[in-house]
């Protein structure tokens, strides 16, 4: 027997957000990023030393000096209530803005006003527009408020000999304080009554005063350098330092607000000074952004930008060496949770995350830990493979699939591919079939194998009563509900079956996310969460059958391969193969994509671009047509698609994850292009987003040469009859007009294809015959051909004009009317001779001339 040698110590193990880096190599113009800001199309802009940067969730688009900013240093954006983006360029001293729907830059009017204002150390930190159009500026080192009217006519407010620091909170309140001496001050703008006086500052100026209210007229906060300070309407103040120097902060609601610091990370603390949340530590953070999806932005001034796409998500950061990222299983001991890793290491993490380890010192030994804690002897078994810790002492060797889970006074059971090991008798029962887990379901003995579930009967493997295709499928994992009456079974293949007095599974049909299941928990007798190789699926039971939701790396898990999951005091740990992580359970809510930020970028027509307008009209030939669309989701940015349609001509919605639809040969008429964003196959919305456009018909069959043809027509049927050959040729006159009419009125059909990832419309009457290979089809048109996946039998019924089509050939289909010759063995299109079977011989007869 091995002897293993147990480690136990403790530490405080970190907690970390899961992150999204760019910098430099992903777009940025730098790494150095003071700012950011989302404008109302949903773009992310950036300020940074090189310029500002507008990112799409596809790519980033700069902007420097050379696209119109009077200078690269942008330090800060100041949005106004107009719909325009004002920043503020440092080396340059100048301001200029852009509008939300932006249409580029422009330098402010007045920027030489401002400068001469200005010593080399003035730095505007705050300005806004009001209603009249008077731009009001407040910053670093700049003699009071200033005022510059629409005219350019300059007002200062609260000047004295000394330099002021002041920031201008839009519209109510002004915050200053003076330079090397003296308090904070606020006032209101329409009466300049000082109504506090506080803040006792230490002797120096400060070049980093920030100012705001948590709710106003009632809670102020103000920051400089290390400190904080929230005072509210009795003046009361609490003060918060820091040993790090503070770079930036911003309100997020009366509740919250952020905090940025020089190589310490940053804070979101709450409105009486609690740190309710930390990210990036020992990062310099200066600025932060809640996105439309709920998603985390902070801008850092030497490492780029990173994103948080699901805030509600945190890693647990192991910190022993001996432990491996990989969880293998998890369980619960009240509220400690027990981690078993892939390499063999234990830990338990209390309520309080200190974390204790137990590792073995025979590394021959460290191979995936499974655990489970018994409560009827309040027993924690912790099993490695080829060694078994009963209540940290070997009891047996042993090689592990599964560890079950206990159930009420029944036994735990050790699945192992050669049987069973009951781990409260100290048992080991051998049967014939490798065992991946085994459930005692009412007086049956379930067990799970790579060949299905089979009952045990001694020391023998029998089928079940029930016969079910869904119960011969590989077993991952078998638990049984709350009340007894199901067992609900983890399968590769065929989701999770439902074993009980009806048998039925649970797929991706009915909305999993896999059919690959890695592990199933119970929760309650209405609630079972199922571990997949694609992200974690929870199912809800109700009168009318099952709710489910889920949630995968897309949406802010460390990997999509779930390996097991604990739920305690309503948070819900996941363990990965790329680590631990915890979320509450009310994260699997999905948020819908804002439709509004859904745009048609560019218009292409012939390959050359098409300014885009209302209800254009193109010519006959101008009918290769192409938009680029845009949705924007940081958050599902990979499982973003596009719903499109012609509306009249499709009547069911095409699915692509390509911001590219083409249609490369549309007829003549009056089309609707309609797109929606969606998340992968769902659209959590009805709203849509439509172009129309008309492509006018070629003067061959337009209204005047149809008028036109009708006179010539009436004037040769009058020539007709003056020579009398109308009453000898009725029945071939008859037929010209019949065929004439038909020309005229020829209504162009067309057909919809998919090859190499492009969806294609073809011009029916351009089709000459299509040629069988396999599964594959040949489409031959009168220009090109065209290679799509399908069977022979199944293509007439996919075309919209099935009559003009014939099977002559167990591989080949022709069009009727491109026929141009015929024999009884074979049919001649385009000098082409295509041979008749001699089971389709009869077809020849349906074939005119």
């Amino acid at each position: 027997m091995l002897v293993v040698l147990l480690t136990f110590f403790s530490l405080i193990n970190g907690q970390e957000s899961i992150y999204k880096h760019y910098g430099v190599d992903e777009g940025l113009p730098s790494s150095e990023v003071y700012d950011v800001y989302q404008d109302k199309v949903g773009h992310i802009w950036f300020a940074t030393d090189k310029g500002l940067s507008r990112f799409n969730g596809y790519e980033f688009k700069n902007f420097d000096s050379n696209d119109g900013l009077p200078g690269n240093v942008v330090l800060r954006f100041y949005p106004q209530t107009n719909g325009q983006v004002w920043c503020y360029t440092y080396h340059n001293q100048a301001l200029f803005y852009f509008n939300e729907q932006f249409d580029g830059f422009t330098a402010y009017t007045y920027n030489s006003t401002l400068q001469k204002e200005f010593n080399s150390s003035s730095i505007i930190k705050s300005c806004f527009v009001d209603a009249s159009k008077t731009l009001h500026i407040g910053g670093n080192n700049i003699n009071g408020e200033l005022q510059i009217d629409k005219d350019g006519n300059l007002t200062k407010n609260y000047t004295s000999d000394q330099y002021f620091n002041l920031e201008v909170i839009p519209e109510r309140y002004v915050v200053l304080n003076e330079y090397a001496k003296g308090p904070v001050s606020y006032f209101t703008t329409s009466n300049k009554d000082i109504i506090s006086n506080h803040f006792n500052k230490r002797k120096g100026a400060s070049t980093h005063l920030y100012a705001s209210w948590l709710v106003p007229g009632q809670k102020s906060i103000f920051m400089d350098g290390d400190t904080i300070e929230i005072i509210n309407q009795k003046k009361q103040k609490k003060t918060i330092n820091s040993k790090r120097k503070a770079l930036g902060m911003k309100v997020i609601d009366s509740t919250q607000f952020f905090v940025g610091y020089l190589f310490g990370g940053c804070k979101i603390l709450n409105n009486q000074g609690q740190v309710v949340n930390k990210f990036l530590k020992g990062k310099s953070v200066t600025n932060f952004l809640i996105d439309h999806e709920g998603g985390y932005w902070f801008t850092t001034s030497n490492a780029g930008v990173y994103y948080v796409k699901n805030p509600l998500v945190s890693i647990h950061q192991f910190q022993n060496e001996d432990t491996s990222s990989h969880i293998n299983s998890l369980t619960r001991k009240n509220s400690d949770l027990i981690v078993g890793f892939r390499n063999g290491s234990v830990a338990t993490i209390a309520s309080d995350r200190t974390v204790t380890y137990a590792k073995s010192n025979d590394v021959n030994a460290r191979s995936a830990a499974y655990v489970e804690y018994d409560s009827i002897l309040k027993t924690i078994y912790s099993i490695r493979n080829n060694t078994t810790e009963y209540n940290h002492e070997l009891v047996y060797n042993l090689y592990l699939t599964k560890l079950s889970e206990p159930v009420s006074n029944q036994s735990i059971y050790a699945s192992n591919p050669s049987g069973i090991f009951d781990l409260r008798k100290n048992e080991f029962t051998r049967l014939s079939k490798r065992v991946q887990d085994i459930c005692i379901y009412k007086n049956d003995t379930l067990i799970g194998t790579p060949f299905g579930v089979f009952k045990k009967q001694k020391d023998s493997l029998a089928s079940l009563p029930q016969t079910s295709e869904l119960l011969s499928y590989r077993v991952e994992d078998m638990d049984l509900s709350k009340n007894g009456e199901l067992v609900y079974i983890a399968t590769q293949g065929k989701g999770i079956v439902v074993y009980g007095p009806e048998i039925y599974n649970i797929s991706i049909q009915e909305g999993l996310t896999s059919d690959i299941i890695n592990e199933i928990f119970v929760e309650n007798d209405t609630t079972i969460w199922a571990c997949t190789n694609k992200g974690l699926n929870r199912i809800v039971f109700n009168a009318y059958g099952f709710n489910i939701t889920s949630i995968d790396k897309n949406a802010g898990l460390l990997s999509n391969e779930v390996e097991d999951i604990e739920i305690i005091n309503d948070t819900l740990w996941v363990g990965t193969k790329e680590g631990l992580c915890y979320l509450p359970k009310r994260a699997l809510a999905h948020k819908a994509i804002n439709t509004g930020f859904l745009r048609l970028e560019k218009v292409t027509v012939n390959d050359n671009n098409y300014v885009a307008k209302d209800t254009p009209k193109l010519s006959y030939d101008e009918n290769n047509i192409t938009f680029l669309v845009q949705g924007i989701s940081y958050a599902n940015h990979n499982d973003l698609t596009y719903q499109y349609r012609l509306k009249e001509v499709d009547e069911s919605w095409n699915t692509s994850n390509s911001r590219v639809i083409s249609f490369p040969s549309l007829s003549y008429g009056k089309y609707t292009f309609q797109v929606k964003a969606c998340i992968g196959k769902t659209c959590y919305t009805d709203e849509q987003l439509e172009y129309t456009f008309i492509i006018k018909p070629p003067f061959w069959k337009s209204g005047w040469f149809y008028t036109l043809c009708f006179i010539a027509f009436v004037g040769l049927v009058c020539v007709f009859f003056k020579i009398r050959v109308l009453s000898y040729n009725k029945d071939i006159t008859r037929e010209f007009i019949r065929l004439l009419i038909k020309k005229l009125k020829g209504d162009e059909k067309f057909m919809e294809i998919r090859m190499n990832g492009e969806d294609i419309k073809i011009p029916t009457n351009t089709i000459l015959f299509i040629k069988s290979s396999g599964n594959y089809l040949d489409i031959f048109t009168l220009t090109k051909s065209y290679t799509i996946r399908c069977k022979i039998g199944e293509f007439i019924k996919t075309t919209p004009d099935a009559l003009e089509y014939l099977r002559i050939h167990r591989s080949y289909i022709i069009r009727i009317d491109k026929v141009t010759g015929k024999s009884k063995n074979s049919v001649t299109i385009k000098e082409q001779s295509i041979p008749v079977g001699e089971t389709y011989l009869d077809q020849l007869d349906k074939i005119h001339f």
